[in-house]
């Protein structure tokens, strides 16, 4: 029964892979004769149509066996839209939280994946000093998309390294704050400096 650790790659602002936004949902595959092509396929198509992505942007997902003895290699892979990076409007380090956790919000039983502004309905002004209702509930959107990922023989689960046990989500909330993910901003491509003197 593998663990699937799913690595989501969404092309933007270029074709270097450090511009990508990347988020890496576990999925535990209780299913025998496990279909890991399926499962990317199924997850690609998904976020595809979440994202508003179809025909626009690159999004690829890999699979991997979370609990595979090193080096660890892709299992299967989903492309869609090849070479597509259009540019984001918003701070690449803005993103809304997805939490959630396994029975007890504990250490080990809980997890967050950070969904990146720039795919949420912002608004005419931008991101505002809170997050809106509809970036919420477009956050909120991919919880269904995860439990209903290959039927009740799949399940979002909470993985911990520390302790190898994957934990099925029970529950899940999406805050009215920003967080800044440093790692994701673009480096930088001219400095303004000076000197002071008295």
């Amino acid at each position: 029964m593998p663990l699937w650790r799913m690595q989501v790659s969404i092309a933007a602002d270029g074709p270097l892979a450090r511009d990508r936004f990347v988020i890496t949902p576990h999925f535990n595959d209780t299913l025998p004769g496990s279909d890991p092509q399926g499962l990317t396929s199924d997850l690609a198509d998904a976020l595809e149509t979440w994202g508003g992505f179809v025909g626009t942007r690159e999004i690829k997902v890999t699979a991997y066996d979370a609990q595979g003895t090193p080096p660890v290699y892709p299992v299967a892979e989903t492309i869609k839209n090849a070479n597509m990076a259009p540019p984001t409007f918003c701070p690449r380090e803005l993103a809304l939280c997805l939490s959630f956790y396994s029975q007890r919000n504990l250490p080990r039983q809980r997890g967050r994946l950070y969904i990146p502004a720039t795919f949420l309905p912002l608004g005419a002004n931008g991101a505002q000093l809170r997050p809106s209702g509809g970036s919420r509930d477009k956050v909120a959107a991919l919880v269904p998309i995860f439990t209903g990922l290959g039927g009740t023989d799949v399940d979002w689960v909470v993985y911990s390294r520390l302790d190898n046990q994957p934990r099925s989500v029970s529950n899940w909330w999406v805050d009215d704050e920003w967080d800044i993910i440093r790692s994701r901003g673009m480096r930088p491509t001219t400095r303004t400096s000076g000197t002071v003197s008295e």
